[in-house]
């Protein structure tokens, strides 16, 4: 697999039918470093975050959980043999992804007002890396991280599903959403 976050469709099935199945699963791992290593895991849940397919599960050569990125996995194969169900830390394999992803480093970060209360956009908020900055009851102040501009891009338009946003800085970032919106059309019926 590449850097395009493509999933390869037989690799998902095969992950799926051993989380189903609890199948240990050998693959190669590409880490964000680029190392590559083999792996041994018990596969637990399959969770997708931020346009991205995630694997939990048990490290047998590490002994401990682990997050793998989909995208990054090549080639795995059911070994056959099967194992207990164990239980994940937190109890949730959702949490524990979200958990894992916010020690993620973000290298890009953007300041936006939303208008909109907290309450109303925990929801939407919950898998975005953030930091809420207190404003006034319905107008709040949040910088975002993410990995690169057009992941921001994306998180701001998540965020607009939910109420009216403004980019503060960066202006790039300001630059790719007026593109963005430049872009979108609506075919009138």
């Amino acid at each position: 697999m590449g850097d395009d976050d493509d999933i390869d469709p037989e690799a998902l099935s095969v992950i799926a039918a051993a989380c189903r199945d609890r199948e240990f699963v050998r693959f190669e791992y590409r880490g964000g470093d680029g190392e590559s290593s083999k792996r041994i895991v018990e596969p637990h849940q399959l969770v997708t975050s931020d346009r991205r397919w995630y694997l939990v599960a048990w490290d047998q050569t590490r002994q401990d959980w682990r997050t793998f990125r989909l995208d990054r996995l090549r080639e795995p194969r059911i070994s056959g043999d099967q194992f207990p169900p164990r239980g994940i830390p937190g109890g949730d394999a959702a949490d524990f992804v979200a958990t894992s992803l916010a020690s993620t480093p973000r290298q890009a970060e953007a300041r936006i007002t939303v208008q909109a209360s907290f309450a109303e956009l925990e929801s939407v908020l919950r898998w975005v890396d953030h930091t809420p900055f207190e404003g006034e009851t319905n107008c709040n102040t949040i910088t975002i991280r993410s990995e690169d501009l057009g992941r921001l891009a994306m998180t701001v338009a998540r965020i607009a599903l939910t109420a009216p946003i403004t980019v503060i800085e960066p202006a790039e970032l300001a630059a790719v959403i007026q593109r963005l919106a430049l872009h979108l059309t609506v075919n009138p019926a």
